[in-house]
């Protein structure tokens, strides 16, 4: 299954990635989460564990987060 299958996990990468948050672009974490949305099933498998770590050790925008899971309805 790849990022989409994981509503908790793409909200996560989108409320970091999203524009209106000021992160270097070109970090690692900015770089290791455009890398998951990208990642096909097989591969995503592969990232999901270190992506739990990057949830914890960097914890997104309260605010953003919300936006994003009311986007999707939830």
């Amino acid at each position: 299954m790849n990022i989409q299958c994981y509503p908790d996990e793409l909200d996560y990468v989108n409320a970091k990635l999203h524009p209106a948050v000021r992160e270097d672009d070109s970090s690692f974490l900015a770089t290791f989460l455009r890398a998951c949305l990208r990642a096909d099933a097989e591969n995503y498998e592969l990232l999901r564990p270190a992506l739990a770590e990057m949830m914890k050790k960097y914890p997104p925008d309260p605010v953003r987060l919300r936006m994003e899971r009311e986007d999707n309805g939830r």
